[in-house]
């Protein structure tokens, strides 16, 4: 049996191990290196302000700066739905000078800058919207993919795991006579980070979960060279994996039946 406690308990010491905290001229202010990377390779960092009664988590304006600078206009009618979209899924605010940021108090600090953390990493992804060959997101593709061929799903399904974080769950197949509930999150850029993200948000997920539960994942190989690691590491916590250049194995996985 795969030991889950182990896997969160991992997750958390590794993140503890490689986030650096650094006061920033007042005290109140402190910076938080954290260990996930943007798509430069570069770790994301965070700021925390004290505000009366309340914590303000901010990136500063460095996201939408850093992607204003590789040429990517945020202002478009879709890429503005889009990022308003993935900040409303996060409960994350854009303020002056275009910063991401959040607002906590000492009882969810934790969970908040979870949040933050996923809707920068999710904004960030929005750079592969600046290139001219992208007509869609992966992720309509695969939903117009599914409903062409009769698989029935629940989109976008939070689901909240054993360290009370919710994790956002892409598509939520429900259980039939012959198959189990399947859990499954796109990958755009398959990668990592986002493979852990989503290793550990499954692992937090099944650890309460009463009923069988079939994870997977869909990472988009398309023009892409994939590292034997990330197929190794899906493969290595049990969580089923389909190629997008090999999307006819969703037929045969996902149909209920």
């Amino acid at each position: 049996m795969i030991d889950c406690q182990k896997i969160i308990d991992d997750y958390i010491k590794w993140i503890k191990d490689n986030t650096i905290i650094t006061s920033v001229g007042e005290d109140d202010i402190c910076e938080i290196s954290t260990p996930f990377l943007d798509r430069h390779n570069d770790h994301l960092q965070i700021y925390v302000k004290k505000q009366e009664d309340k914590y303000i988590l901010t990136d500063d304006g460095y996201t939408i700066a850093d992607l204003s600078m590789s040429g990517m206009d945020i202002n478009t009618p879709k890429r503005e739905q889009i990022f308003r979209t993935v900040l409303n899924g996060y409960g994350v605010m854009s303020g002056r000078n275009n910063e991401l940021y959040i607002e906590a108090n000492l009882n969810n600090i934790g969970q908040k800058k979870h949040y933050l953390l996923q809707a920068i990493l999710a904004v960030n992804d929005m750079y592969i919207l600046s290139q001219e060959t992208v007509l869609s997101l992966f992720k309509e593709d695969v939903e117009r993919y599914f409903k062409s061929n009769d698989i029935f799903f629940s989109r976008d399904i939070k689901i909240t795991g054993k360290t009370g974080f919710d994790h956002n769950i892409d598509f939520l197949i429900s259980a039939s006579k012959t198959k189990p509930e399947r859990l499954i999150k796109i990958i755009n850029t398959p990668k990592k980070d986002p493979i852990m993200a989503a290793i550990f948000a499954f692992s937090d997920i099944i650890s309460i979960r009463e009923q069988q539960t079939d994870n997977y994942v869909i990472y988009n190989d398309i023009d892409k060279q994939v590292s034997p690691d990330v197929v190794s590491a899906l493969n290595n916590y049990k969580v089923k994996n389909i190629p997008w250049s090999k999307k006819e194995i969703c037929k045969e996985e996902l149909i209920m039946n």
